[in-house]
């Protein structure tokens, strides 16, 4: 989670919260300006697809107790401590919720600050 959570926050102009709090619903929450494109879970990743959808649709077909696709384009990937998480997937729609939470209205100078943010390994 540490590394999903470092992915998230490589972007320009992002801050991270709580939403939820003091629930069983508690997350992180990592948000562009005010939108939240990652939700950060004790053992799950929820984020806003797109491009991607048809994947991680398939994905919840293929594999229920681990992913879900939800209501205009949510996603959440349940991980687990035995199973290592497909870490080059989850920061590809951590990328995609990110450039859908700022679309066209952040400057283009942020965008492609995003666009040139270091990956990081799939480790």
């Amino acid at each position: 989670m540490r590394a999903l959570r470092r992915a998230a926050l490589r972007y320009p102009d992002v801050h991270e919260g709580v939403s939820c709090e003091g629930t069983s619903l508690e997350k992180r929450t990592v948000k562009a300006d005010k939108k939240a494109f990652v939700f950060l879970g004790p053992a799950d990743l929820m984020v806003k697809l797109k491009a991607s959808l048809p994947e991680a649709t398939r994905l919840a077909r293929n594999d229920p107790a681990r992913y879900k696709a939800g209501a205009h384009g949510w996603v959440t990937a349940r991980l687990s401590d035995e199973e290592t998480p497909p870490m080059a997937m989850l920061e590809r729609w951590i990328d995609e919720s990110y450039q859908l939470a700022v679309g066209e209205s952040e400057p283009r100078s942020l965008r492609r600050a995003a666009l040139r943010a270091p990956r990081r390994s799939s480790r």
